[in-house]
This record gives C-alpha cells, sequence and structure tokens, in this order.
C-alpha cells in the first residue's frame, strides 16, 4: 500500500489536483482535444441486444451482506433497458495522425452506493486521475486484478466520518483497455474502467445513437465497447465539413 500512497503524493503535486466534492458522479462523459483543421462528425446508431450477465463471486464473500438490504443489486446482474446504452462507449481512435502524448481529461470519479459502483463503465484518457467515493453508511474497498494495472486501494469508511470528510483514495490510469474493478468486502459489486489511448469518445445515448464531433479530417477506427459483449469496430474516413453515419450492431 506505501507505494501507491508515494505514486498519489506525486501524481497530485504535479497536477496541483484537489479532492472533489459529490454524490452524484457525471456518467455521461464525453471528451474532446483541441486539434488544427478540425471539421468532421461521425454519427450513428448502436443496436445493443438485452442480456444479463452472470454474477461472479469473489474474495471476501463472508462480507457480502454486512450493511446492504435484500434490494442491493450488483452492477454486471443489472438487465434494465437503460443500463445497457449507459455501458456502451463510441470511440474514434485515428489512423492517419498521431494524437498527443498528454491527453489526461479533467478527474473522475467513480462511487460507491447501494452497494454498487457506478457508473458502472467510465471511460478516461490514459494518465487521467480517478478518485473513489463511497456514498454508503458503510465500509467499502476497490481492487483490480487486471494486469498491468493491478491496486487494491484497502476497506475505507463513509466519506463523512464524525461530521468530517475523508479525503477519497485516488489512482492515476497507467494501462490502457478494460480495467475491472471489485469490491473485496462486497464480492458482488463489479465495473469497468475503459482506459482510451484517445480523447474523441463519448457514452451511448439513450435512444441508441451516438455523435463524435470536431473529429479532424483523416482516417479513424471506430471501436464499440460494452463489458456484456465483444469489442467492435470499422474504419472510415472524415471529410472536411461532412458528417458520416456508421451504425454498429453489438449482437454481430
Amino acid at each position: 500500500m506505501g507505494k501507491y500512497i508515494l505514486a498519489f503524493s506525486v501524481v497530485l503535486c504535479i497536477t496541483g489536483f484537489s479532492p472533489i466534492k459529490t454524490d452524484e458522479p457525471n456518467t455521461n462523459i464525453s471528451f474532446t482535444h483541441t486539434i488544427d483543421n478540425i471539421t468532421g462528425t461521425v454519427t450513428g446508431t448502436v443496436t445493443v441486444p438485452q442480456q444479463a450477465t452472470g454474477r461472479r463471486q469473489f474474495r471476501g464473500s463472508s462480507y457480502r451482506s454486512r450493511g446492504t438490504s435484500t434490494s442491493a443489486s450488483s452492477s454486471d446482474s443489472n438487465t434494465e433497458e437503460d443500463s445497457k446504452y449507459k455501458n456502451t462507449i463510441i470511440s474514434a481512435h485515428p489512423l492517419s495522425y498521431s494524437v498527443p502524448d498528454d491527453m489526461s481529461g479533467e478527474p473522475v470519479i467513480i462511487g460507491q452506493k447501494d452497494a454498487t459502483f457506478f457508473p458502472n463503465v467510465t471511460p478516461v484518457t490514459v494518465g487521467t486521475i480517478v478518485q473513489f467515493v463511497n456514498n454508503d453508511p458503510f465500509f467499502h474497498n476497490v481492487f483490480s486484478l487486471t494486469p498491468g494495472s493491478k491496486f487494491d486501494i484497502g476497506r475505507r469508511p463513509t466519506g463523512y466520518v464524525y461530521s468530517k470528510q475523508i479525503e477519497a483514495p485516488k489512482w492515476k490510469v497507467t494501462g490502457i483497455g478494460p480495467i475491472t474493478l471489485f469490491c473485496d468486502i462486497h464480492s458482488q459489486m463489479k465495473a469497468t474502467i475503459l482506459s482510451l489511448d484517445t480523447p474523441y469518445f463519448t457514452r451511448l445515448s439513450e435512444d441508441g445513437t451516438y455523435e463524435l464531433s470536431d473529429l479532424p479530417e483523416g482516417d479513424y477506427e471506430i471501436r464499440v465497447y460494452n463489458p456484456s459483449f465483444d469489442i467492435i469496430s470499422k474504419t472510415i474516413s472524415i471529410q472536411s465539413d461532412n458528417s458520416t453515419e456508421t451504425n454498429f450492431n453489438l449482437a454481430n
């Protein structure tokens, strides 16, 4: 744990980051980076089949029922209609030019409430600081066993103890790809940080549509990520002042 504390201190000194206080993290994250000759847009639809995912048991199963009610459910077993859209991320990866090395965005919050991570899927660019906030009146943990992105913040109490706010633990995303999160106290809890090497991404709208605007002219690979399905992609070309329509079906 000591090595992570040291890493956090270095990051904070460099970025001047200060804790963010919120109860409801922004779940509609979209990030773009300004480059000369921004001209194009890609729009389309993504068909997301309804699919219930299996519940994965992990260590700490003896703590599953502590502080939780029978109504608390795992994010990965959530089959509500809106979840399949909120968990779908569309990203545009430039093929004909290079993006800046430093694309880290504003700090992002992942909350823990009702023994559930929220958002369930959080897209970020490499180098972004993620802040974990416990909004429940009982202890939580966050850890990942994803190769190249392993960490464990330990068990943390609720955000307020004796009317004094406890600074939330922070972690700097370094790897690229899906990073799976768990809580070792409540083994039904599971979420994903989607670490991207592009600044162009958005979350699928509730009507199944998306739009990525302000894309420089050039070739792109458009990828669609949802934790319940395989990643799918298409290659497109963005022309000056044009809008390109590209549709996807995660069932294919």
